[in-house]
Formats: C-alpha cells, sequence, structure tokens
C-alpha cells in the first residue's frame, strides 16, 4: 500500500509545557476535531526550535483523534517508549517497555536516545474524511482504498552529548592530545605529562571538540596570562617559576541565534607546565592602561622581584590644550593581585582626554629569576580608562528589541519611518532589523539600498534617547560599529540629535575597511542635560554627503555608544 504524509510539523500543533503527569489520566471532551494532537513541548521555546532536544529527553506524545479504525505511534530503533507513573525526577531508563518501536497507544511518551534526526510517526486511518483547519489552511486525510489515512512525521534533532577534545601545542609541535572519548581525572595527576616552559613564553591551546555540537568554549588557565579565553585557539603565557597545572576546558552549546537545547561540559587538562628560567629580555609586555582609580599598569615578562625606592626611574609626561609637564611618580610597586604587573600612583589627577607617554631608564627592578627589567627609553603611550556607555547597553542602542512587521510603526525604542518603505512595501524597508550579522548581542541594523542612483534619503529614527536615566551636560565619545560589505562605496553617513538643540556629526567612512566590524568615533558635546523629553536621534545615509555614489550599498550598525570624556580644567 502506498503510504501518504502530511508532514504537518508545527501547522497542527496545540504545544503545552506538559509533562506525564499533566496529562496521564486525559479524557477526549465528546466534540473535537477529527484529528488533532497534543505534543509536551517547551512552551517557552519559539516555534521554529521546538523540535531541537537534548538527548536522553522525553517527549509526551497524545492522540485526540476520534473515530479512528487504526492508530500508530511509531518510532525507531535507538529510541524508546516508557511505561506509565513516571515523574520528571526519576531514572527514565527504569521505565523502558522494551524494544517496540510501535504502539496503539493514544498516549505515547518517547525516550530519545538516539542523536541526530529522529522521526515519530503518527498513522491514522478512518472510514471517512477528516480534516483539520489551521491558520496556513485545511489539512485533509488521503483516500487510500477504503480507508482516509492521516499520515503524519514530526521531525526532531537530538543533541548528543557534548565531549570535549582539545590539543596543547608549543612552538607548533603538539605536546597534548585529549580525544573526545577521553576522560582525564585529578586522581591520576602524578601521571601526567611535564611540558617545560620558559618564563614569559606561551602554550597554544586548540579546542578540537566536534561531538555534542558545542558552539563556544572557554579555556581557564590560572596560572597562565591571561587567566582565560574563548578562542577556538587561545594563547596563554607563564611567568612564574613553578610547576602549574595547565587549567580546564569548558564545552557550552548556547543560544546564538537559535533557541539550541542548553549544555555545558568541563574537562581538566592533564598536563604539567613546568616554568623555567627564561633567557629572553626581561621587558615591558603589552600597552600600559589607566586603572579607574588613575593608577598606571603594566606587565612584564616575568614574575617579578619585590622592590621599592624606584619612582624616580620613571618618566610620566601629560599631554593636554595648553597643558604639557612631566607628573611625578609617588608610589612605583609590583602589583598585589597579579606579580606579573607593575603599577605607577601619581601626584596630581590625570583626565581621559589627556595624552599620556611613560618611558623609563636606569632603573634596577628584576625579576625572581634575576633578568633586569629593560630600559624603555622610547615613550610608551597610555590607553587611557572611559567609563560605562550611559545609553542602556545591549537594549536599543545595539537593536536587541524586536519590531514590528509594520515599517511605519514606533518600535521598541526606534523607529522606520514611513518613507523607510521599500517600493511601497509594508514589510520590507531601506533600513530593517537584522539577526543574521552582529557585533553585541543578537542582532544589528542593515541598511540596503538597491537604488543606482540617487541613495534614498531616508532616516533610521530613534525616541527617548534618554531612557532610561538622563544624560547629563558635557562631551561625550560617540561610537558605532559598523560593518561595510565588501563592494560598498558610501563616503559618509549622518547622525543627528534633536534635544537640547539640534545637533549634526558627520561620519567620514569612505577608508574605512570593508567586509569586518569596525569602530568608528565622533565627539558629541551636549550643552544641557539631555532628559526624558528629548525626542529623536536619526542615523541617516545622508544623498549629499555621498555624491557620485551609485550602486547597491550595504552596511550594518551596532552597539552605539557614548562614554563622557573628562576635559582637562
Amino acid at each position: 500500500m502506498k503510504k501518504y504524509i502530511i508532514k504537518t510539523l508545527l501547522l497542527s500543533l496545540l504545544v503545552l509545557a506538559g509533562c506525564n503527569e499533566k496529562y496521564a489520566e486525559y479524557n477526549a471532551p465528546g466534540e473535537i476535531s477529527d484529528t488533532s494532537w497534543i505534543i509536551g513541548f517547551d512552551q517557552n521555546k519559539p516555534k521554529e526550535d521546538a523540535f531541537l532536544i537534548n538527548i536522553d529527553t522525553h517527549i509526551s506524545f497524545l492522540d485526540l483523534s476520534q473515530g479512528t479504525i487504526d492508530h500508530e505511534w511509531i518510532i525507531e530503533d535507538g529510541n524508546f517508549f516508557l511505561k506509565e507513573g513516571f515523574k520528571n525526577n526519576d531514572s527514565l531508563p527504569l521505565f523502558i517497555k522494551g524494544n517496540e518501536t510501535s504502539t496503539t497507544d493514544a498516549k505515547a511518551h518517547v525516550l530519545f536516545r538516539k542523536k541526530g534526526l529522529n522521526p515519530v510517526r503518527l498513522y491514522n486511518t478512518f472510514s471517512s474524511p477528516v480534516s483539520r483547519e489551521t491558520s496556513l489552511g485545511t489539512f485533509t486525510s488521503k483516500q487510500v482504498g477504503d480507508l482516509h489515512v492521516v499520515d503524519t512525521t514530526f521531525t526532531f534533532d537530538v543533541f548528543g552529548h557534548i565531549k570535549p577534545a582539545f590539543r596543547i601545542l608549543q612552538d607548533g609541535v603538539v605536546v597534548l592530545e585529549v580525544s573526545e572519548d577521553d576522560m582525564p581525572s585529578l586522581d591520576n595527576e602524578a601521571e601526567w605529562p611535564v611540558v617545560e616552559v620558559k618564563a614569559a613564553t606561551a602554550l597554544t591551546y586548540e579546542d578540537l571538540s566536534v561531538e555534542g555540537r558545542p558552539n563556544s568554549r572557554r579555556w581557564d588557565v590560572a596560572d597562565g596570562s591571561p587567566v582565560s579565553a574563548n578562542g577556538v585557539i587561545a594563547n596563554f603565557k607563564f611567568f612564574r617559576l613553578g610547576t602549574y597545572n595547565a587549567g580546564t576546558i569548558k564545552s557550552n552549546r548556547s543560544n546564538i541565534g537559535r533557541t539550541y537545547p542548553a549544555a555545558s561540559v568541563e574537562k581538566i587538562i592533564p598536563l604539567k607546565v613546568k616554568v623555567i628560567q627564561s633567557d629572553l629580555p626581561f621587558e615591558i609586555n603589552g600597552q600600559i592602561k589607566e586603572l579607574e582609580d588613575e593608577v598606571l599598569r603594566f606587565q612584564v615578562t616575568g614574575e617579578i622581584e619585590d622592590f621599592s625606592g624606584q619612582e624616580s626611574f620613571f618618566t610620566v609626561n601629560v599631554k593636554n590644550d595648553n597643558f604639557d609637564q612631566n607628573i611625578a611618580v609617588t608610589q612605583a610597586k609590583k602589583s598585589d593581585s597579579d606579580g606579573t604587573y607593575i603599577e605607577l600612583k601619581l601626584s596630581e589627577p590625570i583626565y581621559n582626554s589627556d595624552v599620556i607617554t611613560v618611558n623609563y631608564a636606569g632603573g634596577s627592578i628584576q625579576s625572581t629569576d634575576e633578568r633586569l627589567l629593560a630600559d624603555f627609553t622610547a615613550p610608551k603611550k597610555v590607553v587611557a580608562h572611559f567609563g560605562n556607555n550611559v545609553l542602556p547597553g545591549n537594549g536599543w542602542a545595539s537593536f536587541e528589541g524586536e519590531h514590528s512587521s509594520v515599517i511605519n510603526a514606533y518600535t521598541q525604542d526606534y523607529w522606520l519611518g514611513a518613507n523607510n518603505k521599500v517600493n511601497g512595501s509594508n514589510t520590507v524597508g531601506y533600513y530593517m532589523r537584522n539577526t543574521d550579522k552582529s557585533f553585541l548581542g543578537d542582532a544589528s541594523m542593515k541598511f540596503e539600498s538597491t537604488d543606482a542612483n540617487p541613495l534614498p534619503n531616508v532616516n533610521l529614527w530613534g525616541f527617548a534617547f534618554s531612557k532610561p536615566d538622563p544624560i547629563k551636560a558635557g562631551t561625550y565619545k560617540m561610537t558605532y560599529r559598523i560593518w561595510l560589505e565588501t563592494g560598498n562605496t558610501l563616503k559618509a553617513i549622518r547622525t543627528e540629535i534633536n534635544k537640547p538643540v539640534f545637533m549634526q556629526q558627520v561620519w567620514d567612512i569612505e577608508n574605512t575597511p570593508r567586509g569586518s566590524w569596525q569602530l568608528i568615533t565622533n565627539t558629541l558635546t551636549l550643552p544641557q542635560d539631555v532628559t526624558a523629553t528629548n525626542t529623536r536621534w536619526a542615523f541617516r545615509v545622508h544623498p549629499q554627503l555621498n555624491a557620485g555614489v551609485t550602486g547597491a550599498q550595504v552596511l550594518y550598525i551596532d552597539d552605539f555608544s557614548l562614554v563622557e570624556i573628562e576635559l582637562r580644567p
């Protein structure tokens, strides 16, 4: 007999957050659609992700169809039906019925123990035609001989257990490789291999995890620098002499654009790192940064021996408008929190609008392995400390809020105006919230113009600019993250803020690299506080600023930020 399958999936589902206990004693009412069913889904998931589940998850199914001649739930080998009576905290394998792959029970509780795509089939026959109306149309049984058949398949994507795999390399040579099936333990720590590392040199950590489809990881190396990292490949330097454990990896499956079933597994890295004396120079390593309390801090390539009396060997120069002088160092010391850092306290206040440089010469600071800190007489520029974004991060300033499908509607504090519509469409605009590409969070704002010439003169509007708190008067570093698609030839964009006074900001993007997220920066001075009565800000690809630009233009913006600039009095 030829079988007809109506693959309705989400079209005909009544989705519940149910479990076995909630409808184990369910009795269908007398009046009900001839063909109907319930599946015990997580109602917090988006419908398109309802069929994504973890291995060893159980799902309950209930056929509510009336007047069936034959009825059958069918599953694949590797999955199992469960007996009635279990609770959610029970050990479900104890309730497996056996190896049967079909049941004529109206209620079916399926334990998914097979990773990958797993169909669950409901096969019903009737003596007369049946149909079910949905918002997407009417679904009708197919006649097979004298019977009328509804043959429905629900396909679940089952994610297996995460099993981290990785390797550690030194100078490109593998010193340790751990497969997905290896399960290291501290119980045999004494048997771990040992790799010797010269102080201030690095090991490379490479994530090879595939099993369970993880989409992120975190390396934690307590005695390395940095102490943690998230990249597929990460480099950790070691500075302190001694022997240390190489750390751990945590493989994660989390929501990145889809509501994946969450999972996380941590695995020990079974390796000892023995840090030995280096024959490399003992020198500054990386940038000098200003901390929030105005202390200057920098790392060196080794652990520092305690020292004192070295302040005079540092020269700190500060420049700003009508200001150019050296500021004395009142204290130079090894950091209390990390012995590979030096901290400098200054005799006078500094501001993040200052240009600060530091040099060092003639001192006697040395490492614990007796290397003298090398002079750096070419001044090193300090990375200034800036406060937090005064705009609500990860919200409207990063386009995280959904917007209406109707273009000219107020939507989560930004508005896609009436003239944003492309060819009169109510659902497609020049500006559209986008979840395929983002710098921060799950979304960005996409501008796309297919007009050859001229560019569309349309705005992206924003409202309640100062929500949730007023923005005080002052000077701000104003930034966007922008992605200009390859082939984009735009020269500039314009932003506007209309209160307390109307202000325009022009952003030169003609030479901004294409094909990657870039930070663009401007300066904004607010002459008075911006309060809740502020009505709008605007973003515009202005035609007058892009004279001669033709062809399709695509860009994305994200992570709009205002950070206060401290002006020197």
